[in-house]
Order: C-alpha cells, then structure tokens, then sequence
C-alpha cells in the first residue's frame, strides 16, 4: 500500500495496558520502512516520459534518507502517545465521577436511614413515656380508691361496734367484696401496662437493631 506522511503522522493505534499496542507499532514502522525503501527505488520513474534511448551510465548506491522517516516515526510515536494519555485521561476522569455518584448516594442512603431511626426511635420514646404517665396514673387512682375503701370501711367498722348490728355488718361486707373488686381491677390494669411496657421496649429494641424496620403502633384498647 502507499502511504502519505499524513496517513503515516494520523495513524491510530490499539490502546493497551500502558498506552499504545506495541507489537502495531512494530508491524506499522515495518511497513512504513518497506514503502519508503520502495518509493526511494521507483523515484527515478516517478513523473513518466518516455524512457531513455541508451542506458543512463552507472551512479554509484545512494542509501534512503532515513531523516525524514525517523521525523514520520517520531510524529506516529507522538500521536500514539497523545491518544493514549487522551483516552487514559479520560477514563481517569469518568472512574473519578463514578466513585464520586456513588459516594454521594452511599452518603445520602445512609443520611436517610439515620433519619428515619431517629424518627423510629423517638416515636417508641414518646409511646412509652406516655404508656409511663397512664400506668402512673392508673395506679394513683387505684391507690386513692383503696384508700377511700379502707377509710370508709374502718368508720363503718367503728360504727358496727358501737351499733352491733346486722346490718352494719352486712354493709361492711359489701364494701369488702368492693374493695377485693377494685383491688382486682387495679392488679388487671397493672398487668396490662406493664405488658404494654415489655412491647414497646421490645419495639425500641428492634429499631435500634434495623433502622429501616417501621415500628407499629400499639392499639388504644391494649392501653
């Protein structure tokens, strides 16, 4: 094939691991080297005529010059050097704001499911401060209502000494089967707001161990 020195400075070669394919640029300079050592042996023919009528005397051998071509090789060598940094470069720059998208979403994956821990994580301690103000209200009023009972019984008791009667008796006896009730009542109510208690530690638990996990809300009638 015939080359230019264009077609030979705008030759492209395979990038490799460290810039250009080196066995191309060996195949390329080989071929390069034909041409020019054909060209230097056709130039006395190169611009036509007709031949000459006798035989041109003998010159001696004149070697190529090689300056020029060692100027074709330099300029292939630079450009293959130049696209190899180029497309180096480049890739450099794309790894880079690769790394980069996915450093910023890993921060903004994380930033929200901190987010939503601590959401997580106050909702349960809001539900359990309140669960905390019920069960401490619960048991006042249970502790006032004992207390109401056992006063009115002791008065009634006083009283059924004084009277012996029956009657006061009987009504001793019913506020007796009343305070049992309410002392019931109170122990049911305990019961319950401490398993209340137990859930919603459990609940706080298990969004401190996987944040993503959405907390369910306890029902009013466990309450």
């Amino acid at each position: 094939m015939s080359l230019t020195s264009d077609e030979i400075a705008d030759k492209e070669f395979l990038v490799g691991l460290r810039g250009y394919d080196k066995e191309e640029v060996r195949t390329f300079l080989r071929t390069v080297s034909k041409e020019f050592a054909a060209s230097d042996q056709s130039a006395p023919h190169a611009n036509g005529g007709p031949a000459p009528a006798e035989p041109a005397p003998l010159q001696p051998s004149t070697q190529p010059d090689w300056s020029s071509l060692g100027a074709d090789i330099a300029a292939v060598l630079r450009t293959a050097h130049e696209q190899a940094d180029a497309l180096r470069s480049g890739a450099e720059a794309e790894a880079k704001a690769t790394r980069e998208k996915a450093d910023e979403d890993a921060a903004t994956t994380r930033s929200q499911a901190d987010a939503h821990a601590e959401d997580t994580r106050a909702a349960a301690e809001q539900e359990r401060n309140e669960a905390e103000s019920k069960l401490t209200a619960a048991q006042d009023e249970a502790l006032g209502l004992v207390a109401d009972a056992q006063a009115r019984v002791e008065k009634m008791l006083e009283t059924s000494k004084r009277r012996a009667s029956d009657e006061a008796e009987a009504s001793v006896a019913h506020l007796t089967s009343q305070i049992s009730e309410l002392t019931s009542t109170r122990d049911i109510a305990r019961s319950g707001l401490a398993d209340l208690r137990i859930k919603l530690d459990e609940t706080i638990d298990a969004a401190e161990a996987d944040p993503p996990a959405l907390v369910a809300e306890p029902s009013t009638d466990e309450i």
